[in-house]
C-alpha cells in the first residue's frame, strides 16, 4: 500500500519530467542540469534538502490561510482555486519529504548518483512549489454584484403617439421582432 501511495505521489513529477524532458536537456538559467553531477557537498544538499521541505511546508501554510479565508468570505470560486493549488503544493510536500529521506540514505551510502539525482527532484518540486504558492496570489473570487439595493429609472419617449392614431382609442404598442444574430435559422 506505501509503494502504492509513493507511486501515485510520483506519478506528476514522472509525467512532468515526460512532457517538458526535451526542455530540461537545454540549460538555461533557473534551470537544474540533472545529467551532470551537482556542485553542492553531500553534507550540504541535506542541509539544503531540509530548507526545501520547509519552504514547501510555509508554502502550503501560507495558501491554506488563503484557502480558510476565502472559506469564511464564502468566495466559491476563489475556495476552487486555492484548495486546487494547496491539494498540488502538499502533494510536492509528501514528495519532498520522501526524496529528503532518500537522499540522506543516499548520502549514508555513498551513492553519488542517487544522491544528486534525488537533490535535483528536490530542487525541482521547491521550484514548482513556488510557481503553485504564486499562483495562488493570482486567484480571484468573485465580485461583489450586488453592492446595494437596485434602483431602475425609466423615461418615456414623449414622441410616442398617447393613442392608436388608427381607432383614436388605447395605448399604441409596437412589437418589433429582434435582429438575426445570423443569417442562419
Amino acid at each position: 500500500m506505501a509503494s502504492r501511495v509513493k507511486w501515485i505521489a510520483a506519478t506528476p513529477v514522472l509525467l512532468g519530467s515526460l512532457i517538458f524532458g526535451s526542455a530540461a536537456a537545454q540549460p538555461a538559467a533557473g534551470t537544474v542540469d540533472v545529467k551532470s553531477g551537482s556542485a553542492v557537498a553531500p553534507g550540504d544538499q541535506a542541509g539544503l534538502a531540509d530548507s526545501y521541505v520547509a519552504k514547501i511546508q510555509t508554502s502550503a501554510t501560507r495558501v491554506r490561510h488563503l484557502l480558510d479565508d476565502a472559506r469564511r468570505q464564502k468566495d466559491v470560486v476563489k475556495t476552487t482555486c486555492l484548495s486546487d493549488k494547496l491539494a498540488q503544493i502538499e502533494v510536492a510536500s509528501r514528495s519532498a519529504k520522501d526524496r529528503s529521506g532518500s537522499l540522506k540514505s543516499a548520502i549514508a551510502r555513498g551513492d553519488t548518483d542517487l544522491r544528486n539525482h534525488e537533490f535535483s527532484v528536490l530542487n525541482v518540486l521547491r521550484q514548482r512549489a513556488e510557481v503553485l504558492d504564486a499562483e495562488a496570489n493570482q486567484c480571484i473570487g468573485e465580485e461583489l454584484g450586488f453592492p446595494g439595493e437596485t434602483k431602475v429609472n425609466f423615461s418615456v419617449d414623449p414622441n410616442i403617439a398617447p393613442v392608436d392614431p388608427g381607432t383614436g382609442e388605447g395605448t399604441v404598442v409596437v412589437i418589433v421582432p429582434p435582429l438575426p444574430a445570423s443569417g442562419f435559422k
